[in-house]
């Protein structure tokens, strides 16, 4: 029994890589497989390899570098996802593609990341995504909350809740406001000093309550009823 315990490993999390140019994609990959709870499945140097490759090895992560003048390749998400639903996108874009990231998350990115953070944040984001968690700039915030796919509620990511503080309890509207600092479950419980299950029963009830969907939506909420302030610092 003692030998079958000490073979067990923990599971790495997949990626696969997708950048245009072939120095970026095997610095990324060398970069990623620094950490040791990840493992880079593949790389793709274009649309098509990364659909190929995404649909034959179903990768937890993909994650997709958009360098300036690379918004085009945002429409491969929506191919993405149907070939692999379960698999998380994550979007690593220059400063200049800041205006490209709104119609990335309505297409199903749930993090966002810039090239001009360190190495840990994106380690961290990765991570996060790959546990059912968002990651967002908070730039990207207050470029929702202008966008006209929250206003008009013709886009993926509207909120029809409730407004600031109505049914959620004190505990609830603390998870919420957390929720929009960015901090995944774990991190939740050791703030509230609650345990995970909590945070996920919390959750729970407050998706009912605000008929909201998703940590994103809930992230956007967060910010729209101002129990998170869109100045915070950047991610």
């Amino acid at each position: 029994m003692d030998t079958f315990i000490n073979n067990v490993s923990h599971r790495k999390t997949e990626v696969i890589v997708l950048a245009t140019y072939a120095l970026v994609r095997s610095s990324l990959q060398l970069l990623l497989e620094s950490d040791r709870e990840l493992r880079v499945l593949d790389v793709a140097g274009t649309a098509s390899e990364l659909i190929e490759k995404v649909s034959h090895n179903k990768p937890d992560v993909v994650l997709i570098c958009l360098m300036e003048n690379e918004g085009k390749n945002i429409d491969l998400i929506t191919d993405m996802l149907k070939v692999a639903p379960k698999t998380k996108a994550v979007i690593l874009s220059s400063p200049n593609s800041l205006l490209n990231q709104p119609t990335a998350l309505e297409l199903g990115v749930t993090g966002i990341v810039g090239t001009n953070q360190s190495t840990r944040i994106l380690i961290r984001a990765i991570r996060q995504v790959s546990e059912g968690e968002v990651w967002l700039n908070r730039k990207v915030i207050a470029e929702l909350l202008g966008n006209s796919f929250n206003s008009t509620g013709n886009g993926k990511h509207k909120n029809k809740g409730l407004s600031r503080g109505d049914d959620l309890t004190k505990r609830e509207l603390e998870v919420v406001r957390m929720i929009g600092l960015g901090l995944n479950n774990k991190e939740i419980s050791k703030k509230l000093y609650i345990g995970e299950a909590t945070v996920r029963h919390h959750l729970s009830s407050i998706y009912s309550k605000l008929n909201i969907e998703d940590r994103l939506n809930l992230a956007i909420y967060a910010y729209q009823q101002g129990i998170v302030s869109s100045q915070v610092t950047v991610m």
